[in-house]
């Protein structure tokens, strides 16, 4: 089960700014890694434009290293990474 939460939201003008943790399950292939089962927790942040009720404009950051780290691709100090082929 995956679930996003809105922890902060900021609208303004023709803005609005989200704060958002996402938490889940790592239970099929992303991008070429097979399931891992790991549990993960990702941090995003969106910016939206909205012209007439519409999003027109979108930018999203979000921790992918810490995404990476805990799929295991990518290392954590003092962890060795799994070979995701």
């Amino acid at each position: 089960r995956s679930r996003f939460t809105i922890d902060d939201m900021i609208a303004e003008g023709d803005q609005v700014v989200t704060n958002k943790t996402f938490t889940g399950t790592h239970t099929g292939e992303f991008t070429g890694i097979p399931a891992t089962g790991n549990k993960v927790t990702l941090q995003f942040v969106d910016i939206m434009r909205v012209r007439n009720g519409r999003i027109v404009e979108h930018w999203l950051s979000m921790d992918q290293l810490s995404f990476m780290q805990q799929l295991g691709v990518i290392p954590t100090p003092g962890q060795d990474a799994r070979d995701p082929t």
